[in-house]
């Protein structure tokens, strides 16, 4: 890689400086730097009733002007303000509802935050790093779940993302008895985050399409790639067919790529399903206190043949020992996992979630004590993606914290404010990641918004590929995007990736 110093052209141009980067085979990137600054002093109250096109309500007392304005199915709260700097502003919304909501802030259609309302009084929710340009910009409010009032909303001059969320990083995996191979690709984690980030890949499962189509279409692989064990649970509906992505995670690896996978994992006992409308399995019935995360099987069985643990508890065991064996094949072939289980859990619509965030925490550290301390799987990168500060597990149990994206089309947003939140609810030094999103994030913009993201791993199906054929998709992202992208020197690409054996 060259060394010399590079422009890369922002839109508003602005510019990104490439001071200096070693061989892609070193691991001491440089950070690059942003330049595109205007800073002043600025506070703008835009009062919600300002949206002239909206009736004005005063039946909740403490509002502040003449009202506020409620948000409904058919009513967004849409404003043009006049910025008068390019710079980082914080914003604060003011707001409340009658039970739980969840609704975009956009601002000239790329989204800012959620807004997340609770029954109750006046609120605010506020958001720093937000980096708007100088001129008129269309702020939208609503559009999610709605049902919402709206009282004012702040811009006031803001900071950056700060730098240390990337500095005092953890330098050492939660399993001090990871191989060789997972704590050297932990240590090139540490080393280029807040740098540079990872591209990355979600894949259907059993096949190559759509890391084939970005290859066809790009002339590159992602570096991470992930995989899921969807159809590998002991489950009766599918019975542990035949272990399809372990075996291209094998073939992957050997090809010098990253490997992640994730679980969407089938109910072990009852019905045939993982979301929580279709299964009448219920966390809350395994959680017992007896100590079974070491237990043998015969064990266990013995336990729940006296009655001392459920059958759900038993169903879990078996399925955990199932995912271990499949783990254990791979770490047999040198292969690091970085394991993201139970994602997406506060959410509620997946099993493993809906009992709650005690159940949720009980299943996380079995199966980290199991997987770590019975099976000795010293191949794991632990991911955890519960998405809510109220259900991470403790630092013990955890390398890396992960949030799922999901914006609109071409909306290349970095989010720096999600990457703030996730940073804040680990904390004490854990990475960071995107491990769903549904458009790649421009790099331009993760420099400007010092946003750097551990990696993305954009979603399968037709988030890129064209009904399941090895031709990429621009319905979320452009092809021009894409190409900026893999060909930037902000983002590391598979060819990139140091040999980790």
């Amino acid at each position: 890689m060259n060394t010399t110093k590079k422009i890369i052209s922002l839109a508003a141009a602005s510019t990104i400086l490439l001071t200096g980067c070693n061989s892609v085979n070193a691991y001491n990137y440089e950070k690059l730097s942003f330049e595109g600054i205007n800073e002043m002093d600025f506070s703008c109250l835009i009062e919600a009733e300002s949206d002239s096109r909206l009736p004005v309500k005063t039946d909740i007392a403490g509002y502040s002007g003449s009202g506020y304005i409620e948000i409904t199915d058919n009513r967004v709260f849409k404003l043009n303000v006049d910025i008068p700097a390019s710079q980082y502003y914080k914003i604060t919304v003011r707001h409340c509802a009658g039970g739980h909501k969840e609704n975009p802030l956009l601002f000239n259609g790329a989204k800012v935050m959620d807004i997340y309302s609770e029954a109750g009084d006046w609120a605010e929710s506020t958001v720093n790093g937000i980096f708007l340009e100088e001129g008129e910009n269309k702020i939208t409010l609503g559009d999610g779940w709605s049902w919402f009032s709206l009282d004012s909303v702040l811009i006031e001059k803001g900071e950056p993302l700060s730098d240390e969320i990337y500095q005092n990083v953890t330098q050492e995996l939660c399993n001090p008895n990871a191989n060789k191979k997972t704590k050297k690709i932990y240590r090139y984690l540490t080393e280029i985050y807040g740098k540079r980030t990872l591209s990355g890949q979600c894949t259907d499962y059993g096949n190559n399409t759509e890391t084939d189509a970005l290859y066809l279409g790009i002339g590159k692989y992602p570096a991470v790639r992930t995989f899921d064990f969807i159809y590998d649970s002991m489950s009766f509906c599918h019975n542990n067919p035949s272990a399809k992505d372990v075996e291209l995670a094998i073939d992957w690896s050997r090809d010098g790529g990253l490997v992640a996978f994730d679980w969407h994992w089938y109910a072990p006992y009852n019905e045939c399903a993982f979301y929580t409308e279709s299964t009448g399995f219920k966390l809350s019935n395994a959680v017992t206190e007896e100590d079974v995360a070491l237990l043998g099987l015969s064990e266990a069985e013995a336990l729940y043949n006296s009655g001392k643990i459920s059958i759900e508890t038993l169903k879990l065991i078996e399925d955990i020992d199932n995912i271990s064996s499949l783990m254990k094949r791979m770490e047999s072939e040198n292969v690091t996992v970085m394991w993201r289980p139970l994602h997406e859990a506060s959410g509620g619509w997946f099993w493993w979630g809906a009992s709650g965030a005690d159940s949720y925490k009980w299943l996380w550290k079995l199966m980290y004590e199991r997987m770590t301390n019975y099976h000795k799987l010293n191949n794991l990168i632990w991911v955890w993606n519960g998405q809510d500060k109220d259900w991470y597990p403790g630092d013990q149990y955890c390398d890396i914290a992960a949030i799922d994206i999901y914006s609109n089309a071409y909306d290349y947003g970095t989010s720096p404010a999600a990457l703030e939140e996730i940073a804040d609810w680990a904390g004490n030094g854990k990475l960071v990641t995107m491990s769903e999103c549904a458009t790649m994030p421009d790099p331009d913009l993760i420099v400007r918004d010092n946003a750097y993201w551990l990696w993305f791993a954009v979603w399968n199906w037709d988030f890129i590929v064209v009904n399941g054929t090895t031709e990429l998709s621009d319905a979320y992202t452009s092809f021009d995007m894409m190409e900026k992208v893999y060909n930037s020197e902000v983002i590391i690409t598979r060819d990139e990736l140091p040999d980790f054996n």
